[in-house]
């Protein structure tokens, strides 16, 4: 009976490194597809609010648009390939460790890069419409809260690609250095190990 019910199976699949390992890159997969259609959506609904401004605030909100779409492209494909990193297996390290050590990275990447590539787009899009930029901003304010509209000026542009390049240099290097930090977990274990031993 207990062969055919959900959760002992899921239980003896997390269980094997094998089966923990494609578990996580299966959801990288479906996080990959979920965050494409969404930014599909938030990327069609700006067009629409764009049309509604005025034409100094359509031509900043057309190069912001752009910007998100790169981002958005990146962020997708780095999930797709670190789910790829996800199912291989590392000799001598842990299922849990090896994975965690490649969501650390995905989660550096994505928001390093989305932060750097929208913080620019923003600055562009608040030189060209001023306050009129939270139509959109406030849309990503949520992952990104330096995104914020202010008056039109060269300051307020320019402490934008200020914030998203530090705030993205900072998630990338955090993301990394977690990465690596737990890359030496297995080894001082072993380590240890061999240590008790003698």
């Amino acid at each position: 009976m207990e062969k055919y019910l959900l959760a002992p199976l899921l239980i003896s699949k997390l269980g094997q490194d094998d089966g923990f390992r494609n578990c996580f890159s299966r959801l990288l997969k479906a996080l990959a597809a979920v965050g494409a259609v969404a930014a599909i959506i938030v990327f069609f609904l700006g067009w629409k609010e764009l049309f509604e401004m005025s034409s100094e605030g359509m031509i900043g909100g057309i190069i912001y648009q752009l910007t998100f779409a790169v981002a958005a492209y990146l962020a997708v494909h780095f999930t797709l390939l670190r789910a790829a990193e996800a199912k291989e297996s590392t000799p001598g390290r842990p299922a849990a460790l090896s994975v965690a050590t490649v969501v650390l990275r995905l989660a550096g990447e994505a928001w390093g890069f989305a932060s750097a590539l929208l913080g620019s787009g923003a600055a562009v899009y608040v030189w060209f419409a001023g306050r009129e930029a939270r139509v959109l901003l406030k849309k990503m304010a949520v992952f990104f809260p330096f995104l914020k509209a202010s008056p039109a000026s060269f300051t307020g542009g320019a402490a934008l690609i200020a914030q998203g390049l530090l705030y993205g240099a900072l998630a990338l290097l955090l993301g990394y250095l977690l990465s690596e930090l737990l890359q030496l977990l297995p080894a001082g274990a072993s380590s240890e190990e061999g240590a008790a031993e003698q």
